[in-house]
């Protein structure tokens, strides 16, 4: 409740048009010049988890005052805004559900974790919030979906053009969304792997992570694991190419 109640008094006058358009119209790649995703490596007593020894350079996402989206202007805009903060470019301000959940995401695997426990526990807070926001963004794409396929889908007077791309942008839609909880989730899980190991398990000395128990270094090698393997999913989407964890 208290995250939709933020996204509703964040939600300001109506923009202009043209100020919106400006930024609507890029098409995003998934080509980018951000650090590869690095998968980790098992040893006896150790997990190595970068290929250099400077941990990544987490995004600066600050807080934004977000704006209500311009009024749609026919069903062409209205289908592609399923992929607009997806695969196209939208600003932080009318990127109501994007934004939030990658400044939610933007430290949650800082090697404070290992260290500072009030630390570990807000992300282990903000990786949940992300995830209430993601449900949001899902529940309204699935909204949209449902109203555009009477709309267009299934009506023989909508150009053929729109109903290609709404084809196109619900497969799109559902598909990032899928990559999105998974990311998210694959996360929490992480994290729940340190909260719940017994204290001073780890010792850090970057890229190493020395764990004392066999069992624990396996399950937390599994997680990280599966946890870069999600994020290499997320950041084939150019608005979240910059996420480091």
């Amino acid at each position: 409740m208290r995250i939709l109640f933020y996204f509703l008094v964040s939600v300001a006058v109506l923009a202009p048009h043209n100020l919106y358009a400006q930024h609507s119209s890029r098409t995003l790649s998934a080509d980018s010049d951000y650090d590869k995703v690095v998968m980790p490596d098992l040893f006896s007593e150790s997990v190595l988890v970068d290929d250099g020894e400077t941990p990544p350079i987490e995004p600066n996402i600050i807080e934004v005052k977000f704006l209500k989206m311009p009024d749609i202007r026919g069903n062409s805009e209205r289908v592609d805004r399923l992929i607009q903060g997806i695969k196209k470019d939208i600003p932080p301000e009318y990127d109501h559900y994007g934004h939030e959940i990658r400044r939610h995401m933007a430290g949650v695997g800082n090697l404070k974790i290992f260290e500072d426990e009030e630390y570990l526990i807000q992300q282990i807070k903000n990786v949940r919030k992300a995830g209430v926001i993601a449900d949001f963004w899902k529940r309204h794409l699935k909204s949209e979906v449902k109203e555009l396929e009477n709309i267009v889908g299934n009506n023989e007077n909508t150009s053929f053009a729109d109903r290609t791309a709404f084809k196109q942008n619900k497969i799109a839609s559902k598909t990032f969304i899928i990559s999105l909880e998974a990311w998210i989730k694959a996360n929490e899980k992480f994290l729940m792997t340190i909260y719940n190991s017994p204290p001073d398990m780890y010792e850090v000395l970057y890229p190493e992570i020395t764990i004392k128990s066999s069992k624990i270094k396996l399950k937390f090698y599994n997680n990280f694991k599966a946890k870069q393997i999600k994020l290499k999913e997320i950041r084939a989407y150019q608005s979240f190419a910059m996420m480091v964890y």
